[in-house]
């Protein structure tokens, strides 16, 4: 099992023009992301991103410079042998039930 941290440098993102409100760094992060969940696919491992830790922690585990903060991990292994049947709608709607076509 391995975990992939991919972070983005902010001062750096800054230097080059950006502006905090500019979502360049954040696609960035998401191409990287995608790239790495495919490549994974393709040699036969499995993988899963996870956006939900703590950035500060992280950072401080791996000893991150200031401005270089975590944005999302990438755990990589291989898959199970035997998957878990999937789960299944217990009630509530039905997509039928909330959506309404109209015609005209």
């Amino acid at each position: 099992m391995a975990a992939i941290v991919v972070c983005v440098d902010w001062p750096r993102v800054h230097n080059y023009g950006f502006t905090p409100a500019n979502p360049g760094p954040y696609i960035d992060v998401g191409t990287a992301a995608a790239t790495l969940l495919l490549a994974a696919h393709s040699i036969g491992l499995g993988a899963g991103p996870v956006t939900s830790f703590s950035r500060t922690a992280l950072a401080t585990i791996l000893k991150l410079p200031a401005g270089v903060r975590p944005e999302l991990i990438i755990c990589l292994g291989h898959a199970a042998s035997q998957q878990p049947p999937a789960m299944r709608r217990q009630g509530g709607p039905r997509w039928d039930d909330l959506i309404q076509w109209e015609r005209g």
